[in-house]
């Protein structure tokens, strides 16, 4: 580069230089005088720069150049870019090349700080292109910038080897394809280690994306993409790529502006196809008779083929295959025997993963089926009956053979068994029936069978009778056994003539199997007596079967009764025994039991009571008997047939229990009183006297009588005890067995004294006031008087420091004053500066005039004496303003005193400062030891911040004397916040008028001026718009390029700096504010005609914002794309309110078109509307025409299904009336009348699904619409099913046969057909 007249000399990142360096030339430039020459070409065929300087500088206001040497055969292309913006378009930037010296050059007109950044430069030709990546620095106005003064301050120095910093390995370009590849796998070197780098890529997706840098769209580790970094190599792994991920990948290290790329190409997966709907496994066929095989696949397009037993397929006029989109069909027009086998459908590649590439069915190809015309009847005999089976087949020489219970019966040599052949009636004979004969019989031809039940009975007898006579006892069980030949036959009982109920609880019917049978009668009744018969038929007719037997009961045992017992007295740890008698009557049938029972609970028989049976009583004697155990007992004797059961009162005489308590009450001096409750059982005798007892805790000795009261006596007095001495007394109670347990009194011990006491303690005294000489205290009174009244307080006190209590002051009760249950008093006689401490004794007389004296009280608070209250203040100089930068520190530090002392709180204006919150803020609080309050705060914040520091701070002393605060104010400089409502007010394709609001903080110093920038999305990079100062909050940024999306951002600045940018909410486009419309909305078609259509439509949604012109309407035929039909106009299109409305002329009869609307406006056309349905182009009146080809005579067999499926045109779709014979037919079980609408006609269809020879007949169809009607007739020929004949021709196709039966021609398969028409030759072939 040069210096030009006027201007300085472009600065280069090398030492000063008196001439160009290697690769660049120093040219003289004119701005405007300088026109370039074509370059050259020169060198090898590849395009270079000959030693190109990646640094280079100019001043602030001058224009910049940079020029570099260029080599290429064909002359080389050359391209200027900033980042990504291509600088062909910016209008401050020109470029030259020069032929002469074939060099080339980038000028900046007036270069500004914002110009400074990373340049590239692109040379190319048809043999290749070579990118170089260079900086351009801009110092400021007046001197350079540090860069350069770095420059500048150079000076020749030894010659030093400089490492050269490249790329041992570049990333490689790679082919993929997506689906076959898990991940790939990008590497890169560098000749420096431990630098780090990142990973962008570019392609068309990212050149869109705001995210994206000068670089391209940064990546970061994810499920896509991983990258690693050890030493000198990076790694970027990129997994299962698709498409989306193609691109170039370029690894970029920042610290030493160095950067490789490489290429990767991700072809599009393969198809993978499989099978949607598979074959089914089996099909079945019937000879000449149709059949179709079909599957589908995921998707059409495949390459398959069908295989027959594994073989590929050949196809011809019976055989042919069908594809029909995603649907695959194997046709058989005839099936033949031969057809039997394994089919396959195969595709042949593409095959998706973990799917079958081939699905196979199993064709079974079987003969015209033999059916039954009637079923088999079920039949039952006795043995040795005679029994004919009779059925009837289709035809005479059906083939039937006969099972029983599955297996085949074939005729006997005896005779006994026969089938017979009758014509169409087939016939099994059975002469003599057996039992074996029973089952299941079954007749079956190749394709029909019929079943029915054959039972066979005994000829019944009794085997095994009833006894003659039976003898049996009242409520035993008997059991009746019988046995009969028939093990089948039902078997009832009868007693007196009546048949005995299976319902009856006492009856039990039990069949054993075999023909045995039994009858349980339980618990037999006197009245059960008489005779006993057993019944059962003999299988044949009416007739029955009888076994009888004279049944005989005798009376069983009654309940046992027990006889009269009186109450029993035992004594404890002796005896106690008593005897119980009873009877039993009648005969002896069960085992007697016993059971002794007390309160709810039985007793163990040996182990709590001995019981002995005898003739007509039973001895009972309790085990160890207790008094406990006494009570009443219930002896219950019980059998088979009941029980009976008496109370017995037992009384077991012991000692009484102790009395139930024992009181003291009433002590005084030397006696009291002594109280008990007579015990709770008396031990079953009465009691005659009571024994009291004491015991001398003080002495110590041992318990003595000191009283004998009589039985009836509650309470004694006790004399003669020891004063002050402490007692314990008891009580006994004697009945005539001997004496209780004694019953001690409870609680403590009784101390024999006087009720009266010395008081409790006081509550501990209140300091209530004081001053420099007294002080005034209340204190709660004692909780107890000690039984005398309170005569005297001792308020006793001491200094803190010294352990010496002293009497104060003595009040009598009268001085003393009462106020809400305190006692208030003052002690006078304090020395001011002195600490104090008072406790308090209450007085009381006792019964000799001496003074008793309380506990003293708990010590009260200590108080200083001196004066109690002085208003809090502070020193001087008091609160006062600061004002700082942000980041400093700043200090409140204030000395205050008052009495109390005060309390001292910091305040601004988010409420009360507490240093937990916030760790750079510090209080302390000093004091001085004296007798007067003296203390001082410190209030210290560290790094202030103005949104969270600035503003007035208040010192509040809280204190009784009376309260104080003072304020100061802190201002916080700062740059000021961001701007507000920051937004555009009016957008068009080449400028964008924008506002807002000053900032609500000013950073509290005035703002100067405001700063607006702009990026391009294309380019990412932020651009100086304009400045303008504080009293303007608007402004215009001009020559934006139409269709780009912008951000905007706006500053404020005071002395301070700048604020954070205020950014527009979303991306701007600069464009006009109005666009095409939407699409118009539900075209249909209203009317219609031979040769035209007439539509309807709604107005599109949006108009874009400029009214709509025209509307044009599209169509296309079936064959062909869209095409313009018409534009509307006033003579072609009427508008009302809501809807629009066209004809379009032009159409051909016959053919099937579609319409669409587009609406046109300033801004151009909208998107098309949604096309409407597929429209004949016909008549809107047509009379009914029926297609008379669909008539004639249809011929079909009996019990087939007969179908007629004629078109007739007409508009609207013709309505049908079918008739038989002057009759109509609609739809019932036997007929299925159907009308099958479509554009331009309808179809009608009539269905006899099970045809009978009644059906044969002349049928009609009639048509008719609004514009006319049209008729047909059609004639119905039924066929008998053929019987097998002699007939030759019938059976081989031979021309030859002489025979006299006749046939139609579509009774023979269709080879057979072919063999009549054309000679036996073709047959042959």
């Amino acid at each position: 580069m040069a210096e030009d007249a006027g201007r300085k000399k472009s600065l280069t990142p090398v030492d000063q230089q008196p001439g160009p360096t290697d690769g660049e030339t120093e040219k003289q430039i004119d701005w405007e005088e300088t026109v370039s020459t074509p370059l050259k070409p020169k060198g090898g065929k590849k395009p270079k720069l000959v030693s190109p300087s990646d640094k280079h500088a100019t001043s602030e206001g001058t224009n910049g150049f940079i020029t570099f040497s260029v080599e290429g055969d064909p002359a080389p292309e050359v391209e200027w870019f900033k980042g990504f913006k291509d600088l062909s378009v910016e209008s401050r930037y020109k470029f030259w090349t020069c032929g002469e010296d074939n060099t080339i050059t980038l000028g900046c007109f007036e270069a500004r700080s914002e110009d400074e950044g990373d340049y590239k430069v692109v040379v190319k030709n048809e043999h290749g292109s070579t990118e170089f990546d260079f900086k351009f620095y801009v110092t400021v106005e007046g001197g350079m910038d540090f860069r350069a003064m770095l420059m500048k301050r150079k000076v020749k120095q030894k010659k030093v080897v400089v490492k050269k910093i490249e790329w041992i390995e570049s990333p490689v370009d790679q082919e993929v394809q997506q689906g076959k590849c898990e991940e790939v796998i990008i590497k890169a070197r560098l000749s420096e280690k431990e630098k780090k780098g990142k990973w962008y890529i570019r392609n068309a997706t990212t050149f869109k994306d705001i995210r994206s840098s000068e670089y391209g769209l940064e990546l970061f580790k994810g499920e896509k993409y991983d990258w690693s970094f050890k030493e000198d190599t990076y790694t970027l792994v990129i997994r299962n790529p698709t498409p989306v991920e193609e691109g170039t990948y370029q690894i970029v290290v920042k610290e030493l502006d160095m950067k490789a790329s490489g290429y990767l190409a991700v072809k599009a997966a393969d198809p993978e196809y499989c099978f949607k709907k598979f074959l089914k496994d089996q099909e079945k066929g019937l000879t000449a008779r149709s059949l179709k095989l079909t599957c589908h696949l995921n998707t059409p397009g495949a390459r398959t083929r069908w295989l027959k037993n594994g073989s590929p397929m050949t196809f011809d006029n019976r055989i042919e295959r069908q594809d029909k989109g995603e649907k695959l069909s194997l046709v058989f027009r005839t099936c033949e025997m031969d057809d039997t086998g394994t089919y396959s459908c195969e595709i042949m590649e593409f095959v998706k993963n973990g799917e079958k590439d081939q699905t196979d069915c199993w064709l079974q190809v079987e003969e015209y089926p033999h059916t039954f015309t009637s079923k088999l009847k079920g039949q039952t005999a006795v043995e040795h009956d005679r029994v004919e089976f009779e059925i009837d087949v289709e035809a005479t020489d059906a083939e039937v053979t006969w099972f029983r219970n599955g297996k085949k019966i074939t005729p006997d040599q005896d005779g006994r068994i026969e089938i017979v052949v009758e014509g169409k009636k087939r016939k099994l004979v059975i002469k003599d029936a057996h039992l074996e004969d029973a089952g299941e019989i079954t007749c079956a031809t190749n394709r029909d069978s019929s079943s029915c039940s054959f039972q066979v009975k005994y000829a019944n007898e009794f085997t095994k009778g009833l006894d003659q006579f039976i003898d049996v006892v009242e409520r035993e069980e008997y059991v009746f056994n019988v046995e009969v030949k028939d093990p089948g036959a039902p078997v009832e009982f009868y007693m007196k003539g009546e048949k005995v109920s299976r319902s009856d609880p006492r009856c039990e019917y039990v069949n054993l199997g075999e023909g045995k049978h039994q009858l349980i009668i339980h618990s037999i009744k006197m009245e059960d007596l008489g005779l006993v018969e057993c019944r059962t038929p003999s299988n044949r007719g009416d007739q029955v079967l009888v076994s009888s037997a004279t049944f005989d009961v005798t009376k069983g045992e009654d309940a046992p009764e027990i006889g009269t017992t009186g109450p029993v007295t035992g004594i404890a740890y002796k005896d106690c025994n008593w005897q119980v008698p009873y009877k039993i009557v009648g005969h002896l049938q069960s085992k007697l039991e016993v059971i002794v029972m007390k309160d709810g609970k039985e007793l163990k028989l040996g182990q709590d009571v001995n019981v002995n049976i005898k003739g007509d009583s039973i001895d009972l004697a309790v085990i160890n008997p207790r008094r406990e155990k006494s009570g009443v007992y219930k002896v219950i004797l019980k059998n088979a047939q009941g029980q009976d059961e008496r109370d017995i009162m037992v009384n077991i005489m012991d000692k009484p229990l102790p009395p139930q308590f024992c009181k003291v009450s009433d002590v005084y001096h030397d006696n009291c009183k002594v109280a008990w409750k007579e015990p709770v059982d008396d031990g079953g005798t009465e009691i005659t006297r009571y024994i009291i007892e004491a015991l001398d805790r003080t002495l110590g000795n041992d318990w003595h009588q000191v009283s004998e009261p009589g039985p009836g006596d509650r309470q004694k007095r006790i004399d003669n005890l020891a004063n002050r001495h402490k007692y314990r007394f008891r009580v006994i109670a004697i009945n005539k067995i001997g004496r209780s347990q004694p019953c001690e009194m409870l609680g403590d011990d009784i101390m024999i004294k006087d009720p009266w006491d010395e008081p409790t303690q006081p509550g501990r005294p209140n300091i209530l006031d004081w001053g420099p000489e007294h002080c005034d205290l209340s204190w709660e009174p004692p909780e107890s008087d000690g039984g005398a009244p309170i005569t005297h307080y001792v308020i006793e006190m001491k200094e803190k420091s010294l352990d010496m209590w002293q009497v104060g002051r003595i009040l009598t009760a009268e001085e003393c004053e009462m106020k809400r249950g305190l006692v208030h008093g003052t002690c006078p006689g304090l020395v001011e500066g002195n600490e104090y401490m008072f406790r308090i004794k209450a007085v009381n007389i006792g019964s000799k005039n001496q003074w008793n004296y309380s506990i003293p009280s708990e010590p009260s608070d200590s108080m200083i004496a001196k004066i109690r209250y002085i208003k809090a203040f502070i020193h001087d100089p008091g609160m006062y303003d600061i004002e700082i930068k942000k980041g400093q520190t700043f200090r409140y530090d204030i000395w205050f005193g008052g009495e109390p002392p005060p309390s001292v709180t910091w305040e601004r204006h988010d409420g009360v400062i507490n240093p937990e919150n916030d760790d750079r803020i510090t209080m302390e609080l000093f004091a001085k030891r004296s007798v007067y309050c003296q203390k001082n705060t410190v209030l210290t914040v560290k790094k202030a911040d103005r949104k969270k520091d600035c503003g007035r701070y208040k010192i509040r002393l809280t204190c009784e004397g009376g309260n104080f605060e003072a304020t100061g104010f802190v201002n916080v400089l700062d740059v000021p916040s961001r701007p507000r409502a920051f937004q555009p007010d009016e957008v068009r394709a080449e400028h964008v008028k924008l506002s807002w609001e000053a900032p609500e903080d000013d950073g509290g110093t005035p703002v100067l001026r405001y700063l607006v920038k702009i990026m391009d999305l294309d380019y990412n990079q932020w651009l100086n718009a304009c400045e303008v100062n504080a009293a303007t909050t608007q402004c215009t940024v001009k020559n934006l390029k139409p269709g780009h999306l912008y951000r905007f951002e706006v500053s404020a600045i005071n002395k301070e700096g700048e604020s954070l940018p205020t950014q527009t909410k979303d991306p701007v486009t600069a464009e006009n504010p109005y666009k095409p419309p939407s699409e118009p909305r539900e075209p249909g078609i209203v009317d219609f005609d031979n040769k035209s259509v007439t539509l309807r439509w709604n107005k599109p949604v949006d108009d874009g914002g400029r009214p709509i012109t025209h509307f044009v309407i599209q169509k296309k035929d079936q064959f062909g794309g869209w095409f313009d039909a018409l534009i509307t106009n006033d003579d072609h299109c009427c508008a009302t309110i809501d809807e629009l409305e066209a004809r379009v002329p032009g159409l051909s009869e016959g053919k099937w078109y579609q319409f669409r609307i587009v609406a046109v406006n300033k801004a151009g056309e909208s998107w098309p509307s949604f096309e409407t349905k597929p429209h004949l182009c016909r008549h809107k009146n047509l009379a009914p025409t029926i297609d008379k080809g669909a008539g004639g005579s249809k011929s079909v067999k009996v019990n087939r299904l007969t179908c007629w499926r004629i078109n007739v045109k007409g508009e609207p779709p013709p309505t049908f009336l079918w008739k038989k014979e002057g009759k109509e037919i609609t739809s019932d079980e036997k007929y299925q009348v159907e009308t099958i609408e479509y554009q331009g006609g309808s179809t009608a269809v009539l269905q006899i699904l099970k045809t009978q020879l009644t059906d044969a007949g002349t049928y009609s169809l009639q048509a008719f619409n609004r514009n006319g009607t049209d008729k047909v007739e059609l004639d119905l020929i039924v066929l008998e099913s053929q019987h097998d004949n002699d007939c030759d021709m019938f059976r081989t196709g031979s021309l030859e046969c002489n025979c006299t039966s006749s046939f139609r021609t579509s009774e023979l398969s269709p080879q057979l057909q072919i063999a009549v028409n054309f000679g036996e030759e073709i047959l042959m072939q």
